[in-house]
């Protein structure tokens, strides 16, 4: 039995980690009689007993405007849509993702005075540098919360976009959709659908639509936050060491599509299906993680997709970060990718192995290339996936 679910699992890494869709269980499930066909509702709906929350609320454009049915900018001006304004410490591009905070990370690096590390709503949404400084990488979010857990789909974002403001002027740009994972108590990307040739985010960049969709595998979820990190009448400069950024985010309504009501045996098959999806998903956003930090030499967000367990052959945790911070110091540029990543979960953990293309600039101008395989082992005994130790050949 153990086996058949390894298989099972390596077939869903490759869903989700190569862009390929060769799991016939999940592809079936969505044309055959699954949440593409009929019955599908908005469950983002104020009336349908949803609730919104804010990064930040604004009473001349409240946050109760996302869910009330209302997709048209025309009455923007009389207070329809949501505003929000963002002035600060900002990394664009910056750590976004599963465990960005969590209490052991806190805890260790010390935070600034006021910012709450246990607060699951920013989790992943501020980088926290050596030194106890906080960094926002998101300009805001919203986080839909269903009155239970429901299964979902889709979703349809749309932002302002009318004569007077037209969405390439004053739109979002740049956003992401998550959902809240119970069984690690962490948010995980959707897994997007129909994604253009060359695409390997989930994510969604440079909008110039009013209208933006996300089509996702079906997942069950008790609520989702849409992370906005960038929009058209964005500026940023540099202020000393840090960039300062000075943004506006206008949303006028959030849809999520699913089921209200679905039969037991959907409901199972389709949970079934979605936990075993959620575990890779996960680990594959572990990695990537460590990848996104490597690439900006960011040794902060690359150690905090790292254990404190972390051992190999002698070196330990603290050992690799001092070693990280001496290696990446060496070069101007980074630019490390990954293939044919496949994940396999055992009893004790899970590995991710994957080959590699690495190309270097040394501080003093000379290139480098590299090549070769990846090893990634990892462990969730402290209730997150974490790397427990990377082998390379």
């Amino acid at each position: 039995m153990r086996n058949l679910k390894l298989m099972y699992v390596f077939a869903l890494a490759l869903v989700f980690l190569t862009g390929c869709i060769g799991n016939k269980s999940v592809v079936e499930f969505i044309k055959e009689g699954g949440l593409e066909t009929g019955g599908l509702v908005n469950l983002a709906l104020a009336s349908n007993g949803t609730r919104i929350t804010v990064s930040q609320d604004n009473p001349d454009h409240p946050a109760s405007t996302l869910n009330n049915g209302i997709t048209s900018s025309e009455n923007w001006n009389q207070g329809e849509g949501w505003e929000t304004s963002f002035q600060g410490r900002f990394a664009r591009g910056g750590y976004l993702g599963y465990g960005a905070e969590d209490p052991e990370l806190a805890e260790e690096r010390g935070f600034d005075e006021g910012f709450d590390p246990g607060d699951a709503a920013w989790r992943g949404l501020r980088m926290q540098t050596m030194g106890g400084r906080s960094i926002n990488t998101a300009l805001g979010w919203v986080i839909v919360e269903f009155p239970e857990r429901k299964m979902v789909n889709r979703a349809v974002i749309h932002t302002i976009d009318s004569e007077e403001y037209p969405a390439e002027e004053f739109g979002v740009r740049d956003i992401s959709l998550q959902y809240w994972n119970d069984t690690v108590d962490a948010w995980a990307a959707v897994e997007r659908m129909g994604k253009s040739k060359g695409q390997t985010t989930n994510a969604i960049h440079g909008n110039q639509s009013g209208v933006v969709t996300f089509r996702f595998q079906p997942l069950e979820t008790s609520r989702m936050r849409l992370i906005v990190r960038w929009t058209n009448d964005s500026e940023q400069r540099r202020r000393g060491y840090y960039m300062h950024t000075r943004g506006v985010v206008r949303l006028v309504e959030i849809e999520l599509y699913g089921y209200e009501e679905k039969k037991d045996d959907e409901r199972e098959t389709a949970i079934a299906v979605t936990q075993d999806a959620n575990e890779i998903a996960e680990i594959g956003i572990v990695v990537d993680n460590y990848v996104d930090g490597y690439n900006k030499r960011n040794v902060d967000a690359l150690m905090s997709s790292v254990s404190q367990d972390y051992s190999k052959d002698g070196e330990t945790y603290s050992k690799l970060w001092k070693r990280m911070e001496s290696v990446l110091a060496q070069y101007e540029r980074v630019q490390l990718g990954l293939q044919n990543i496949k994940i396999a979960i055992t009893d004790k953990g899970a590995t991710a192995t994957c080959t590699y293309a690495a190309n270097y600039r040394t501080n003093a101008g000379e290139s480098i290339s590299a090549s070769g395989t990846l090893n990634f082992q990892l462990s969730r005994t402290t209730g997150y996936w974490k790397i427990t130790r990377i082998d390379s050949q």
